[in-house]
């Protein structure tokens, strides 16, 4: 210890040996413990890691003692590895319910029948409309028709009454001209048969008679100038009253007569209708 403190700043010396018992034990337990250590080597080799060791020189680690190495820190392990997230699934496709194949025909054919019988309803309003529009385009026509008839009849009636008011003023003329003794002559032309024999034709055309019997009725016919009839006087009767009725019928629908050719007529004429020749 004196020694060791007056050495204290001066320069370092090994210190003097002590006894072989000592050096022999300080020796086997270096031995041992080199053992240990190569023991310990020959265990780390085995291990990934690894363990470094180094041999000291007793008499220099007795004069000098260093640090013991210390072992290398052991490797953080690593963290496991995320395991891979499952893929989703994909959607599962839903199919829409499939429709009853006879509820969808049954549909169709209520639905193509409402349908045809819309459109029948359809051309049956339109043709009833046409039906009623024509009725009434009809109906004015036919009164546009009548109105014109009638029109035309004012007309005639008009005129067969001025015609008439003549006549009857001629014939008063004549009749005071033949009280007075002076008879005025005709200027009409002479009865031809020709003449007579178309007012008959034409009269003829309009009886209608059916029976067969061999008769003849004998009638007078008044007319105006113009043809038209002024009245029908019986001068012998068939003794038949249907075939009488029927040829003085026929007389009035066949008015107005017929002329002669330059124009005039017979105030008066007078024929007989034989049947059998009414019937040629």
């Amino acid at each position: 210890m004196a020694m060791t403190m007056a050495n204290a700043g001066g320069p370092y010396r090994v210190p003097k040996r002590h006894g072989g018992t000592r050096a022999f034990v300080l020796a086997l337990a270096m031995h041992c413990l080199l053992f240990a250590f190569l023991w310990v080597g020959i265990r780390w080799n085995n291990d990934p890691t690894g363990v470094d060791a180094e041999i000291w020189d007793m008499t220099t680690q007795m004069a000098a003692p260093q640090a013991e190495p210390q072992p290398e820190p052991e490797p953080e392990p690593e963290p496991p590895a995320k395991p891979p997230e499952p893929e989703a699934p994909p959607p599962e496709v839903v199919k829409p319910p499939q429709p009853d194949p006879e509820i969808a025909l049954r549909k169709q054919k209520e639905k193509e029948k409402k349908e045809l019988e819309e459109k029948k309803l359809a051309e049956l309003k339109k043709k009833k409309e046409e039906e009623k529009k024509l009725a009434e385009l009809e109906k004015k026509e036919k009164a546009e028709k009548e109105k014109a008839k009638k029109l035309a009849e004012l007309k005639e009636k008009e005129k067969l009454a001025k015609v008439r008011e003549a006549e009857m003023k001629r014939i008063m003329g004549t009749a005071a001209a033949g009280s007075t003794g002076t008879a005025a002559r005709s200027t009409a032309p002479r009865l031809d048969d020709g003449y007579k024999a178309a007012i008959v034709t034409k009269i003829r055309s309009f009886l209608n008679y059916p029976g067969q019997e061999d008769v003849e009725a004998v009638y007078t016919i008044t007319q105006l100038p113009t043809g038209e009839v002024m009245g029908v006087r019986k001068v012998k009767s068939s003794g038949v009253a249907a075939y009488d009725t029927a040829i003085e019928n026929a007389i009035r629908n066949a008015s107005p007569l017929p002329k002669r050719k330059d124009g005039t007529v017979e105030r008066e004429i007078t024929a007989t209708f034989k049947l059998k020749e009414m019937r040629q």
